[in-house]
């Protein structure tokens, strides 16, 4: 598997992320997310399993806010997610 480069942005109510913009290099997609959104909200992100990307992520509260297909992860209303960046 080859590590690309990513932009993650965030989209919704949460004023404190509006400017977001953090390149990471990553896998895919959901993996620049958790990467940006792991580091951002530490307190907040549970993953099912800790030693994979991808699987179920739930919040400190236990609700799910990734699924095993998403390539999103949602926060306040919106959601953290990653655009490819090209060179």
């Amino acid at each position: 598997m080859t590590k690309n480069i990513y932009s993650v942005m965030y989209s919704g109510n949460a004023k404190r992320y509006q400017d977001l913009n953090e390149e990471v290099v990553a896998y895919s997609k959901r993996h620049a997310v958790e990467i940006v959104y792991s580091k951002m909200r530490n307190e907040d992100y549970f993953p099912d399993d800790e030693f994979t990307w991808g699987g179920l992520i739930r919040d400190c509260d236990g609700n799910v806010i990734a699924d095993f297909n998403d390539e999103t992860i949602e926060y306040d209303g919106g959601y953290f997610y990653a655009e490819p960046l090209i060179g």
